[in-house]
């Protein structure tokens, strides 16, 4: 019998489901189901200027993202709810041997809702493969903030690259009408020779702000997030006035961590007037 990582399907699936709701000035989780390998802690309340905001860390027991996962998450925000989502660090893509680790995400925000999600990058390491799927359904006057961001690294130095990364994001209004859809599929070998569209830059981020435009943080604020920083953006609107959309290069997880959270500030403080406190990792 051969057993070549080719024939070999590994598959994994995982499920991480909240439903946020605010009772009075906060919000609580009304219900959840978790499963291997994602591991829920209590949220945090780590802003007392914003005690409608709570803050849940979504973390993994595994080793980070193997051949043929199929990781589901949903999140919910009902009734006036308020919920950042983040996770503990970086993600491990390893080698899937040409079958893909999928992440999968439907995000449904209620009217009026807040709900950010701002993991940690990916970590591409050489023969990974990685899809990422997003659904949102926006009703009207809610902000959803998506972040996405991927790296590479060769960690037995051998000169090898990772396989694949793609990304589709679909965002849908109250009346299920299609009013974005974003989609990305890059090579390593696109990005790893000296024709690579990112340059000398190593780590990519890509985040949306979805919002109505009086709570969108002004493009001046947006475009100054990264001074200074190590990084490079470049600001968006987005059509049917979807929101904005930021593409952002830093030089290293470091810039690109404190760039993006110069940009999750910045869109909290659009929305509620305060600027939040800083998320411990």
């Amino acid at each position: 019998m051969d057993f070549s990582p080719q024939l070999y399907r590994h598959q994994r699936e995982g499920r991480f489901d909240v439903v946020f709701e605010r009772h009075g000035s906060r919000t609580y989780i009304e219900r959840q189901y978790v499963s291997y390998p994602y591991h829920l802690t209590r949220p945090f309340e780590l802003d007392p200027s914003i005690p409608s905001l709570v803050t849940l860390y979504q973390q993994s027991s595994s080793g980070g993202l193997y051949r043929g996962d199929r990781l589901i998450s949903r999140l919910t925000a009902r009734n006036g709810a308020a919920a950042h989502i983040t996770t503990q660090a970086a993600t491990i893509v390893h080698d899937c041997h040409g079958s893909p680790a999928r992440q999968e995400m439907q995000v449904d925000v209620g009217e009026g809702c807040f709900l950010a999600y701002t993991p940690e990058p990916l970590i591409l390491f050489p023969g990974a493969y990685a899809i990422a799927k997003t659904t949102v359904k926006l009703r009207d006057h809610a902000v959803v903030v998506l972040q996405d961001a991927f790296t590479w690294f060769d960690f037995k130095r051998r000169g090898e690259i990772f396989d694949q990364v793609e990304s589709d994001v679909s965002v849908y209004d109250s009346n299920d009408t299609l009013v974005l859809r974003d989609r990305f599929c890059l090579s390593g070998r696109d990005l790893s020779g000296p024709a690579s569209p990112v340059g000398r830059w190593r780590v990519v981020v890509n985040v949306f702000i979805l919002a109505d435009n009086d709570k969108l943080p002004s493009r001046e604020e947006l475009e100054t997030t990264a001074a200074g920083l190590r990084s490079i953006l470049g600001v968006t609107e987005l059509p049917n006035n979807a929101g904005v959309g930021i593409r952002m290069l830093a030089d290293d997880a470091g810039a690109a961590q404190r760039s993006a959270a110069n940009i999750f500030c910045a869109a909290v403080a659009a929305m509620f007037g305060e600027t939040p406190a800083p998320r411990r990792k």
